[in-house]
């Protein structure tokens, strides 16, 4: 009896560390979705807002070799935004359409849970507008960030075909931004940026929560 007790404990532990391994040719999908909402009304005056912001960025991943992937992202971010006072309405409109590459690799701890660093490079385009409610509405500006990023994180694999992540999110990073405002607005100008930094003083904001498919 005792024997047969440790032959089936064995065998799922067995099987909790195979579940925990990413085999070659495995397909890897996932992604995050983001929505907020806040309103302000006046307690004087008849100042008011209201902004909507979400966010929608699937990835799929392919299993070069087992624990190791090579993936492609896609994302779309909106923020929109109407403030109302002194009689008028100003409207604010920004969208951003990203493309990213990435490469991640697990180390299988066992018991299901698995190690992860993940290396990211993307683009992202964005358009912003701002304008008066009922007027007319001007040209885009235009702009264009790059960067390339850093995301280590612990996974567990609730089964073979499931897995749950946390991580920090671009825990360290370089960004290059340019753009550029719309001709014929009041002030044309352009501008550039470049940052490199990490995540670590704001942990918390960083820390991402996610689940993961593999097929």
């Amino acid at each position: 009896m005792k024997k047969q007790f440790y032959l089936l404990t064995a065998g799922l532990l067995f099987v909790c560390i195979a579940h925990a391994q990413i085999k070659k040719g495995d397909i890897l999908l996932g992604g995050n979705v983001n929505f907020s909402k806040q309103t302000t009304n006046p307690v004087t005056g008849d100042y008011s807002s209201n902004q909507t912001v979400y966010s929608l960025s699937p990835s799929i991943a392919r299993a070069v070799k087992d624990d190791l992937l090579v993936g492609l992202s896609l994302t779309y971010n909106h923020n929109g935004s109407k403030s109302n006072g002194g009689g008028s309405t100003v409207i604010n409109r920004q969208d951003g359409y990203g493309l990213g590459f990435f490469v991640r690799k697990y180390k299988t701890l066992g018991a299901g849970f698995a190690l992860f660093a993940e290396g990211d490079l993307g683009g992202t385009y964005n358009l912003w507008k701002n304008y008066l409610e009922g007027g007319t509405k001007p040209p885009a500006n235009k702009g264009y960030s790059i960067n390339a990023g850093f995301y280590p994180g612990v996974a567990y694999f609730i089964s073979k075909h499931i897995q749950l992540e946390t991580g920090l999110q671009n825990m360290a990073y370089i960004e290059y931004g340019h753009s550029k405002t719309a001709p014929g607005t009041t002030i044309e100008q352009k501008s550039n940026s470049f940052s490199v930094g990490t995540s670590l003083n704001q942990a918390l904001n960083s820390l991402v929560v996610g689940i993961k498919w593999v097929l």
